[in-house]
């Protein structure tokens, strides 16, 4: 049974094999060859890899035969051509090489003569399509395109970086022509870039960083060199710290990742790097997991160009071919001859090249090595992806498409324990960020006890509170550099100073103060978002607030109004007693019970009269009144007189009273411009008069205008030298400044005031060298703190906390408030009534003494008896009833708890009594009544007739 299965097995073997040797048999052969230079060995083994693994493809119909030759180093046209036309003195069906060693197009030209398709996979600089179309109908390069290449730099530089300023260095004309599409970058100007050739500074290379370092301050560079060069030169470069933070190489050469910069990478390598290649279908070689990897393998899967671009080569050929030769036409071999006449091109070239025009990558077997194989009209693979990559830990970042897109990649790549310390990404350590700002209260002060502190610490403001918070937040330490302000602009030299020339230069790396957003800064720097919003608007002196007035209830009449007033009730009065006593209607009986009075009685006496119009003005009327016609006219007159008076006197009262609150003598920007007594003026060079300057607005500019005519001038070196100037000025100067610095130096100082509405709306930012990848960053943390309500509360710190307390400290400073009335405006009204208490009180104690003397010498008692009774019975308010003499007083003194109990059983039986008389008491009342009228109309009668009598005798006598 045993030697029946081996029987079997071995029958099955001679079966495959002879099917094996039947298929290869039928196979068609296929000549190809390959021109090398010398020193290309690993070009000529991915040649062979792929020649092999077509050959081992065993439904492939083809099969391929290699025949290469050799070329010496120097470039001679003669040798090409000889080695040229020996292959096609083979038959070869196609020709692979040479490399870009070779500047002649020689073979090209030969190919093109014989029909013979011709495989490029190294750069051709040649770019004059029409000569290609006409002379290299059957060349094919599978190498990227230089003008594709040149573009898919250009949109990673504009689109993706973002980079408007750089330099470009360059090795060698290929280099030159993938960086040429960069230096078209439309919105760059020719100034922001720079070219270099390498080979200007073969002698000292040192001197070529130093120009970049010192001269250009720049922080991007591009750079295209050939690998083995690359590693020198960045270790020179190093020595000008342009390997350090904040610093961006954009390296251009497709071999890059071979240059051996992966094992150079150490700590000195901290700036951010990156690098692009053709982009492979295979994963990345360092991720491969293969536990045995040959030399080919090694060699493919590090991307190196030229022996992948070998490898895609023979796969586009040989896919071709089959297609061709398999889809119906009779394989014929090539019979052409360099030397021969009348030969006619190979019949089936063109037609393989038409193929190669036209397969996709998914029609091929084995596949490409290159994602996106597509040859154009002219030949040339228009099509493919770049893939955009960190050198220096071989990390990829991003992919560039044809369309000119641009997608990030991200992939966690593990790499081995063993080489973890070489892979590690120093451009990632924490960053130390130079601030570059100067001082500006609020935004930047020296603390008071500054000399204990050291470093940063002695700082303190808007600013630093702001940029720590933003260090918390994305984890970076700073440090802070003073310059002379936040730069201007000298048109002479397009130069800037301050804050902008420390930035332009990348000394800092970012920018902070009261630095406005403009579009003149935005050419030169980048702002991230605004931090603060602000306007522009007037910076004018208040004087001191006028002394109030005690009395300033007599100001709504002139003295000689208060003294005519005064007179006239003296006058009024006098006249008042004048015309009483003419009058008889004014002179009445004494006592009512007397029918015929011996004498009549005139109440108008001077103390009444006074009364009457001391009444009148004060509208609270009198007990007495006139009867007669003349009187009560001069009465009426009067009234209205103390109608007018007080009305007049209301009325001007609230207005004096108010008239205190200040107005500034200038309202509005238009106020400065129509009067000629106040100058005023902005900070210069600054972004204020920048927007008057550039402004179309006829107001704006006439107070430029204006502005610039003013001697001596009205522009001012700081913000801090235009407060002391309105303070100086008193009035006669006003300074035109920003809203936040206004407003803080008037919650600081009461004899300052913002005049007028804000002008325009301006903006805060912090400010980036161009194209800074970190400014992105700074703006999402500034928008988290304006959304936390952090960039309020700092506001808030360093405005409005402070200790000065104005006598007049008013929300808005222009608002004039006429309701309210201090307590020194009315303390006269206060104290006159105070003092006319006190005189009352005083006129009231001298007559009481007057009385009690009398009362001591009509009594016959001592003054101080007198004064002991009157005080005691004075100070007894519940006795109603005063007797006549001081012994009633005593002896009333001793009895009157028992009068106050007495009285009170004496009321209940009065009560009684009372009922009883009060019928009586109505009828006798009444009857009393009537005798009373009846006596009264009788003495009236009399007395006219007694005045009738007297007037008759006064007239005889008369």
């Amino acid at each position: 049974m045993y030697r029946y299965w081996c029987l079997l097995l071995i029958v099955f073997n001679t079966l495959h094999i002879s099917c094996e040797l039947v298929v290869v048999e039928t196979r068609t052969t296929v000549k190809v060859g390959a021109l090398f230079f010398s020193g290309e060995d690993e070009t000529e083994l991915a040649f062979d890899e792929a020649i092999r693994q077509i050959n081992n493809q065993k439904l492939f119909e083809l099969q391929f035969e290699t025949i290469k030759r050799y070329v010496p180093n120097e470039d001679d046209s003669l040798v090409l051509q000889q080695l040229t036309c020996e292959l096609l003195a083979q038959d070869v069906a196609a020709i692979f090489g040479p490399s870009s060693r070779a500047t002649t197009d020689i073979v090209a030209l030969i190919a093109n003569n014989a029909g013979i398709p011709h495989l490029q996979y190294d750069w051709d600089i040649d770019i004059d399509l029409e000569q290609r179309r006409l002379n290299h109908q059957m060349s094919v390069s599978v190498a990227p395109a230089l003008q594709t290449v040149a573009r898919a730099y250009l949109d990673i530089i504009r689109k993706d970086y973002k980079w408007r300023k750089f330099t470009l260095i360059y090795e060698t004309e290929q280099g030159l022509a993938r960086i040429q599409d960069l230096m078209n970058v439309a919105e760059v100007k020719r100034e922001n870039i720079k070219i270099r050739n390498l080979a200007e500074y073969e002698e000292d290379m040192r001197v070529l960083w130093k120009e970049i370092e010192e001269d250009f301050h720049e922080q991007r560079l591009i750079m295209d060199c050939k690998p083995e060069s690359l590693v020198p030169l960045l270790n020179q470069a190093k020595e000008f710290k342009l390997l350090g933070p904040f610093r961006n190489w954009f390296l251009t050469h497709l071999d890059t990742h071979s240059s051996g910069l992966f094992q150079a990478n150490n700590a000195d390598f901290q700036s951010n790097i990156t690098s692009v290649r053709v982009k492979g279908v295979d994963a990345n070689p360092f991720e491969r997991k293969k536990t045995r990897i040959t030399e080919v393998d090694q060699l493919l899967g590090n991307q190196t160009m030229l022996p992948t671009l070998m490898y895609d080569a023979v796969v586009l050929f040989a896919n071709a071919a089959r297609n061709v030769i398999t889809g119906g036409r009779e394989f014929v071999e090539p019979a052409g001859r360099c030397e021969a006449e009348g030969s006619y091109p190979w019949v089936l070239g063109k037609y393989i090249v038409g193929e190669m025009k036209r397969i996709s990558e998914d029609d091929v077997e084995p596949p490409f090595k290159t994602e996106i194989m597509k040859i154009d009209e002219y030949g040339l693979r228009s099509e493919f992806n770049l893939e955009i990559y960190k050198p220096t830990i071989n990390e990829p970042l991003a992919t560039w498409s044809p369309d000119g897109s641009i997608q990030s990649v991200r992939r966690d790549f593990q790499i081995s324990s063993s080489s973890s310390a070489a892979v590690q990404d120093f451009a990632q350590s924490r960053r130390v960020y130079r601030v570059v700002t100067h001082i500006e209260e609020p935004y930047f002060m020296m603390k008071e006890d500054a000399e204990n502190f050291r470093g940063d610490e002695k700082y303190e403001g808007y600013a630093v509170d702001l940029i720590q918070k933003l260090s918390e937040m994305m984890e970076f330490e700073y440090e802070f550099v003073l310059v002379n302000g936040n730069g201007k602009f000298n048109p002479v030299t397009k130069e800037w100073d301050g804050i902008m020339r420390s930035l332009i230069d990348h000394r800092a790396q970012i920018g902070v103060c009261d630095l406005t957003i403009t579009q003149l800064r935005r050419k030169y720097v980048d702002f991230t978002v605004p931090f603060m919003q602000l306007g522009i608007s007037i910076l004018f002196y208040k004087p001191d607030p006028e002394v109030k007035d005690i009395f300033a209830f007599l100001q709504p009449f002139a003295k000689e109004v208060w003294m005519y007033v005064i007179l006239t009730q003296l006058v009024m009065t006098l006249a008042f007693v004048f015309m009483a006593r003419i009058s008889h209607h004014e002179w009445e009986n004494p006592n009512p019970l007397v029918e015929d009075p011996e004498e009549l009685e005139n109440k108008w006496r001077t103390r009444n009269t006074a009364w009457l119009m001391i009444g009148s003005i004060m509208q609270q009327g009198c007990d007495l009144l006139p009867r007669g016609a003349p009187m009560r006219m001069l009465t009426a007159m009067w009234w209205f007189f103390a109608l007018m008076m007080l009305s007049t006197y209301t009325a001007n009262l609230a207005a004096v009273l108010t008239s205190n609150k200040i107005k500034p003598s200038i309202e509005s920007l238009e106020d400065l411009i129509d009067q000629h007594e106040i100058k005023f003026g902005t900070l210069e060079g600054g972004s204020t008069s920048l927007f008057f300057s550039e402004s179309n607005e006829t107001n704006y500019q006439k107070a430029w205008n204006q502005m610039k005519s003013f001697e001596p001038s009205a522009f001012t070196k700081s913000n801090k030298e235009g407060v002391e100037r309105v303070r100086k000025g008193e009035g006669k100067y006003a300074f035109l400044m920003e809203t936040t610095s206004l407003s803080y130096n008037t919650e600081r100082d009461c004899h300052l005031q913002q005049i007028g509405d804000q002008i325009g709306e301006k903006h805060y930012g912090l400010a980036v060298p161009l194209g800074a990848d970190y400014r992105t960053n700074l703006s999402v943390s500034i928008l988290k703190l304006s959304e936390t309500n952090e960039l309020y509360k700092l506001k808030k710190k360093w405005w409005k906390n402070h200790n000065v307390t104005c006598e007049d400290d008013e929300t808005d400073p222009q608002a004039v408030d006429g309701d309210e009335l201090s307590l020194i405006e009315l303390g006269g009204v206060f104290l006159v009534l105070v003092g006319g208490i006190v005189v009352a009180i005083i006129i009231g104690i001298l007559e009481f003494l007057w009385n009690v003397q009398k009362v001591a010498v009509r009594e016959k008692v001592t003054p101080g008896e007198a004064f002991k009774a009157e005080l005691i019975f004075a100070l007894k308010f519940w006795i109603t009833k005063k007797p006549n003499r001081i012994s009633s007083i005593r002896t009333n003194s001793d009895d009157t708890t028992s009068r106050a109990s007495r009285s009170t059983s004496r009321r209940s039986s009065s009560q009684s009594k009372q009922s009883k008389q009060s019928k009586q008491s109505k009828h006798s009342k009444h009857s009393k009544v009537s005798k009373r009228s009846k006596r009264s109309k009788r003495s009236r009668s009399r007395s006219r007739s007694h005045s009738k009598s007297r007037s008759k005798k006064y007239s005889t006598s008369g």
